[in-house]
């Protein structure tokens, strides 16, 4: 087992789920929940940059203003629109129409993310909320009025015109538009309300009343004097509470959406979501065979990875960072990416240079979004990096991934009206980005480079097994969306039980009540799969970097070229990467992954490609004539047996010399009682 354990051990529950995996990109909503997915939209701007040859309006953040969107200029463009289609001659016109109601709902998508941001520096800033509460409804509400206006076009004489205009992918979307219906607008706004309430409550604190009077987290935390049997029974119930106030949230959240897929045609929300909000190319039973070889083949490699050694003095090394700055972490971040890539580093200064970003902890008297995430910012081609700090290295991870999704919207370039987000493929920019700047560890870290990689990798194995534990909660809750919250915190032990690991804390009724703090869970249902599949793809980059680092390098940087809606699978298979709901290939990837880690298939040591080498290649699977390397592993084996036989033969000695002592005392007892009563 390797040295510093108890870190690991600490992380290994909800903590762990949020400290690690809440990085998420908000994604660009598009006029209606279904449509077609896309990029975020080009611009003119004052400034180019050479990266990806697309230009940059280079304007730091605290200059970018904010004003309170007022619709009326965008439905006098609309109008405009609809007036002009309905005579001939008037191209020069429709088209100067077109763009301005395109220009327009990528000023107000800029309004909204600035608004989300701004709402979650402070959760409790009621001005805040009712500021980001405004520009989420109108935001949906004029995505659908532009949509339907614009078909409106598509079915004018100007058909020709505007389809060239939008181009051949997403024509389509608008000649086939349907406008939501009173019901389906006022169950999005329903969904948007659960959601604020939902922040609240999970910013706040809980209390509990019990015989040493009202507990919540925060007194729990100042008392000094608890043993830790009181301890955890007021933890316990402050814990129980929890579940019942945020799962009793998420039970009119499936209501919500159980009704939403209905209107939309379908049978149950898991295969709605899977279809029209993600626009996913694999089905649900695509993923229920990947959770089944991730317990068979991702499982095991975890636990045997979980018995490698790593030296305590990195870990000690690392824990250093816990003092970085801000700017110590954005110039250890800078120099890793600019190495893996000259072209990254350059973006990578644009964002610090206009401000593109917010790492930091919640200052007091404030409840900061405990979340870190990337919006994009339409208007500006650029984008944010939101990253709640927790003071550990884990802040240089989140720095990384986001920094992924930001690099991928500055290379994007289509209008937010047509924006979608294929949440695999946005995941691997992002997760593929933190495991190729493992080569570059060492000059973020030094003496503690060893102990980040050994985090990196094992952390993805987490994502997938997590990922695959939640895609089928998820699954089973919607496809029973009655199901009571005492029957979801059994499904979610009994779901945990089948990877054989404890990730989140078993209570003696047989149930989990922490799932309630994945917010994912209420914000992107069904979203965690994306997790998963990209941690694999991500995953096999790495392991392609062992062998062509410069290969490895291309591949990254052509997918972020790729765009927010590229398919998954498909984008893969041009990319060269493995794909993982191919059993034998997934079985492939895991050993790869076993052989750079130093592990055999039998989890037994094996030589490696050296880090510093990053073109070399990884060893070959083993045949016959490597019999003889195989017998060192063996007599490894062998000695530990022995070891452990030796160690029985002690115990069981042990055993015997305690019962002598014992018979001796009671002898020695009754020789006594029998001379006092004589």
């Amino acid at each position: 087992m390797k040295n510093g354990m108890w870190k690991r051990s600490l992380r290994r529950g909800a903590a762990l789920v949020l400290a690690l995996v809440m990085s998420l990109t908000i994604t660009s909503c598009s006029a209606s929940q279904g449509s077609l997915t896309a990029r975020e939209r080009a611009r003119e701007p004052e400034y180019v940059s050479k990266a990806g040859g697309k230009v940059h309006e280079a304007v730091p953040y605290s200059r970018r203003p904010y004003e309170h969107y007022d619709p009326a200029a965008m439905e006098q463009a609309m109008a405009d629109f609809e007036q002009a289609c309905t005579s001939e001659g008037r191209d020069e016109e429709v088209l100067r129409l077109y763009d301005a109601i395109v220009d327009e709902y990528d000023h107000l998508a800029t309004l909204t993310y600035m608004a989300q941001l701004n709402y979650d520096r402070d959760v409790s800033d009621e001005q805040a909320a009712a500021e980001q509460a405004y520009t989420t409804d109108i935001y949906s509400e004029m995505g659908d009025k532009a949509a339907a206006c614009l078909k409106k076009g598509m079915n004018s004489s100007y058909k020709e015109l505007l389809t060239d205009k939008m181009g051949i992918e997403y024509a389509p979307y608008i000649e086939y538009y349907r406008e939501n219906s009173g019901e389906l607008t006022e169950l999005n706004r329903r969904e948007q309300e659960l959601l604020r309430e939902y922040d609240k409550l999970a910013a706040g604190d809980f209390t509990v009343e019990l015989e040493g009077g009202q507990w919540s987290y925060s007194r729990l935390e100042r008392e000094p004097d608890l043993d830790d049997g009181q301890y955890a029974e007021i933890e316990d119930a402050l814990v129980r509470e929890k579940n019942r106030v945020l799962g009793s949230k998420f039970r009119e959240l499936v209501q919500v959406r159980r009704r939403t897929a209905e209107l939309k045609g379908y049978d149950n929300y898991a295969r709605y979501s899977f279809e029209a909000v993600y626009g996913r190319d694999y089905t649900l039973q695509d993923a229920e065979g990947l959770c089944s070889d991730v317990k068979t083949r991702i499982v095991p490699l975890n636990n045997d990875i979980w018995y490698m050694d790593v030296a305590q003095e990195s870990y000690d090394s690392l824990d250093l960072v816990e003092e970085s700055s801000a700017q110590d972490i954005l110039a250890g971040v800078g120099r890793a990416v600019g190495s893996v890539s000259p072209e990254l580093g350059e973006i990578f200064r644009y964002m610090q240079d206009n401000e593109l970003y917010d790492i930091q902890s919640g200052e007091d008297g404030q409840d900061r979004m405990d979340n870190n995430y990337t919006v994009g910012l339409p208007s500006y081609g650029d984008a944010f990096i939101f990253i709640n700090r927790n003071h550990t290295f884990t802040d240089y991870q989140s720095l990384i991934h986001e920094f992924g999704h930001f690099s991928s919207y500055y290379y994007n370039s289509v209008p937010e009206l047509f924006q979608g987000y294929s949440v695999d493929v946005c995941e691997v920019q992002s997760q593929g980005l933190e495991m190729l700047a493992n080569q570059y560890a060492e000059d973020m870290f030094g003496e503690g480079a060893e102990a980040f990689e050994f985090e990196t990798v094992t952390d993805m194995l987490y994502v997938i097994i997590m990922s695959c534990m939640l895609q089928e909660f998820e699954e089973a809750v919607y496809m029973d969306p009655d199901m009571s919250l005492e029957d979801m915190n059994r499904t979610f032990k009994e779901i945990q039980d089948s990877y054989h690991g404890w990730y989140f804390d078993v209570y003696d009724e047989g149930v989990c009540y922490d799932w309630v703090d994945v917010s994912h869970l209420f914000y992107s249902p069904l979203y965690y799969m994306g997790y998963g599949t990209s941690a694999l793809s991500a995953l096999d980059l790495w392991t392609m970097s062992r062998r062509d680092w410069d290969g490895a390098v291309d591949t990254y940087m052509g997918l972020l070229n790729e765009g927010l809606d590229a398919p998954y699978r498909d984008t893969m298979y041009r990319c060269g990467l493995r794909d993982v709901f191919d059993s034998s290939e997934l079985e492939a990837l895991a050993g790869d992954v076993r052989r750079i880690q130093g592990l055999d298939q039998d989890g037994e040591g094996a030589e490696v490609p050296s880090q510093e080498d990053p073109s070399q290649d990884i060893p070959p699977q083993e045949d016959p004539d490597q019999a003889g390397a195989n017998s060192e592993g063996n007599s490894g084996s062998g000695l530990r047996v022995a070891g452990f036989l030796v160690l029985a033969g002690i115990c069981v000695i042990l055993v015997f010399q305690v019962m002598i002592l014992c018979t001796g005392f009671v002898i020695i007892w009754l020789l006594v009682r029998k001379k006092r009563e004589e």
